[in-house]
């Protein structure tokens, strides 16, 4: 099964502990959606990472393959159903390939500020995984942009 990260997700530390078995595939994006930090979450101490739908917005992002006890894993992290749902999209990759994946999401809340740990854990993230400086600077440090690879 296809998983898209966009947020804390992508850092492979992080993903490794959750789901060892999962394997990195490759960047992709998710057209359509923009990525922000939204909501409270008691555990991160801050707004943690969403992705809202919004016509000419893009996510950056990273495809992993993972098995039914990795999903699993994942509901319990991401608190579903009652904290992020999840859904199938289709995200691209770089050559424009269509790719269907499973991806979490809330309903958009209000616009928040993330802890500095967990905005670090997301932009580490998007280091290990390789995506462009400027995406990271222009929308995961908090700021939005419709950059892509």
């Amino acid at each position: 099964m296809n998983y898209f990260a966009y947020g804390s997700n992508m850092n492979h530390k992080q993903m490794k502990q959750r789901c060892p078995s999962s394997k990195f595939i490759k960047r992709v994006y998710l057209e359509s959606h923009k990525f922000v930090y939204d909501g409270y979450s008691s555990t991160r101490k801050g707004a943690v990472a969403n992705v809202i739908e919004q016509k000419d917005g893009v996510v950056l992002g990273v495809l992993f393959e993972i098995n039914e006890d990795n999903l699993a894993a994942l509901d319990c992290y991401e608190g579903y159903p009652s904290s992020y749902n999840r859904k199938f999209v289709i995200v691209k990759d770089e050559e424009e390939n269509n790719i269907e994946v499973v991806v979490y999401y809330r309903i958009g809340e209000s616009i928040g500020k993330p802890s500095h740990e967990y905005r670090q854990i997301v932009i580490d993230g998007a280091r290990d995984c390789n995506l462009p400086e400027e995406y990271i600077k222009n929308n995961l440090e908090g700021f939005q942009n419709k950059s892509r690879f």
